[in-house]
Parts: structure tokens; C-alpha cells; sequence
């Protein structure tokens, strides 16, 4: 399945630059290259104002969820990287003692330490009291969500942060208004074995034959259907599929579903939690939505 630039320029996930292969006059897996690379959270936080709709949700998530004594998920992402850094100065206030962080990513926990948050790791944890992430696109209604699009990187791990929000004894995800919607479109990375990576990824293609494409990842430059000479390895040594939808995706669950039933898929980047909160942020203020089944819906 080829894609065309005006359906690949409708994708929020893809990279700003890419080229399709087709060995042997078939397609089984695209592969693309990224050019540029992304700016630091560091860099994201101080282009937002404390005025905007997403550190207003990271100053809600703080005030509102966190006690002193508890453990936290440190989650990856713009308003992450304000939770984190507006945390630290409450901590440093005397607003919360004894104060856990477990980073989910070698960002936040880099966020973590500037900010002077305590951390532990997740190894050492057998429980976490709340966790907060951002997330790239996310369900109406079910609240299930994808992670790892756009900011997965060879240092970060889906596996980690996944780990640590299903530890979590209570989530809650931010986001902007468009990211909440029903008719996701987009893409959902998968971690697979390196090892015979080519088979998964033609077993993932076939699976949603006409409804999406399979890209595998580079880490630089390009990688061609036989693994290139950069392929992206993450810090367990996997490699990263993108399975990149061409029309809107009707059930992120049943996505999910599929691919773990796919030999050498070892992850997904789609995220299901019951039960958990979505903060979204719009001009307009906060809503709080809940994934339980009053599907309770308020304003701040």
C-alpha cells in the first residue's frame, strides 16, 4: 500500500520527511527518514506561557491530584515537563514532603533531577499512588490512548512508561482539545524483536491490508526494507514500527487486540487504564473527563 502525499500530509504522527521502497515491484513495508530532529521539553516548556491551556492542566494535575507521602509516575511530554518543574516548586515551597518521582523516560527523570524531585526506580517501587502523562492522540469516551508517535526516541521505552502507568493506583492524562476526539486518525508505534523484523512487519501489513501501512523507524538518515544502516534500536534492543492508519481507526482496543496476537510484537504504544482521568485543555478553560461508566464530565 503506497501512500500519497495528501494522505500522508493528513497523518499527526508522521515525520516531516519520508520515502516509500518497493522491492521486488511489491510493497510490504515503508520506511521513511526524519531529517529534523525535535526540540528538547525543555525547549517546548519555556515556548509556553504559564498562561496557556497546558500548563493550566499541569498546574490542575499538581494541585489537585498529589499529597504529600505519595509516589509518582513522572510522565513524558510538554505538560508533563510543567508538571514536573511546577512539582519541584511546590516541593521546594514546603507544599508537598516526602515526595517519590518514578520517571517514565530518560527525559523525565532528566526533568525530575533539574527540578529537584526525589526519584526511585521503578524496580524498587512496588507501588505507585498516582502518575501523570501526556499522550498523542486519545479515545472519547473509553479514554484509551497512544503513546511513543513523535517524541519516541532510541533512550526512551514505550515498555517502561507503560509499565509505569499500569502501576499507577490512580492516571491521569493531558491534553490539548484536539488531541480528544472520536475518528482517531494517526499512527500506533509497536515494538518488535529485531530479530526476523521484517517477518512481523509483513504479518502487521497484512493485518490491516487497506486500512494502514507499516513504516519501520530509523534512528538517523534512512532505512531500507532490509533494516538500513541506521535502524532505531531502543534501550531494550528492539526495533520500532509505526502502523500508520489511512483512514480513522473505528477501536483503538480492537488495534491493540491485533497486535498482540502478532509473533515478535513485544509492545504497543496503545494505552488502556480503568480507571483514569483526561484533563483537556482548550482556550476556553479545563474539562475532566473519566473513563468510568457515568463517564462523569466537569468543568474548571
Amino acid at each position: 500500500m503506497m501512500a500519497t502525499a495528501a494522505a500522508a500530509a493528513n497523518l499527526p504522527c508522521l515525520p516531516q520527511t519520508w520515502k516509500a521502497n518497493n522491492p521486488k515491484g511489491r510493497h510490504k513495508v515503508i520506511t521513511w527518514e526524519r531529517k529534523t530532529k525535535s526540540p528538547s521539553l525543555t525547549a517546548c516548556y519555556c515556548s509556553l506561557s504559564e498562561t496557556s491551556p497546558l500548563f493550566r492542566a499541569a498546574k490542575h494535575t499538581i494541585d489537585t491530584y498529589i499529597k504529600s507521602g505519595m509516589v509518582i509516575g513522572l510522565g513524558s511530554g510538554q505538560a508533563s515537563a510543567m508538571a514536573i518543574k511546577y512539582l519541584g516548586h511546590q516541593i521546594r515551597a514546603g507544599a508537598f514532603k516526602h515526595i517519590l518521582g518514578i520517571p517514565t523516560s530518560v527525559v523525565s527523570a532528566s526533568e525530575a533531577a533539574k527540578a529537584g524531585i526525589p526519584l526511585g526506580e521503578l524496580g524498587n517501587s512496588s507501588q505507585i499512588d498516582f502518575a501523570f502523562d501526556d499522550v498523542d492522540i486519545i479515545e472519547e469516551r473509553t479514554l484509551i490512548s497512544v503513546i511513543g508517535c513523535q517524541r519516541l526516541q532510541g533512550e526512551e521505552s514505550i515498555i517502561q512508561e507503560k509499565l509505569v502507568l499500569s502501576m499507577a493506583d490512580q492516571l491521569v492524562f493531558m491534553v490539548t482539545k484536539n488531541q480528544y476526539k472520536r475518528g482517531l486518525e494517526g499512527s500506533v508505534p509497536v515494538v518488535i524483536e529485531s530479530l526476523n523484523w521484517l517477518e512481523t512487519a509483513e504479518e502487521i501489513d497484512d493485518l490491516f491490508l487497506g486500512d494502514a501501512e507499516v513504516w519501520r523507524r530509523p534512528s538517523i538518515g534512512h532505512a531500507d526494507p532490509l533494516g538500513g544502516d541506521f535502524p532505531l534500536v531502543t534501550s531494550e534492543g528492539h526495533n520500532i514500527l509505526d502502523v500508520i492508519f489511512t483512514s480513522p481507526i473505528a477501536s483503538l482496543a480492537e488495534v491493540a487486540e491485533s497486535l498482540e496476537k502478532v509473533d515478535g510484537v513485544v509492545e504497543h504504544g496503545v494505552v488502556s487504564k480503568f480507571p483514569c482521568k483526561a484533563i483537556v485543555a482548550s482556550e476556553s478553560g479545563l474539562s475532566i473527563v473519566d473513563n468510568i461508566p457515568t463517564n462523569a464530565v466537569g468543568g474548571v
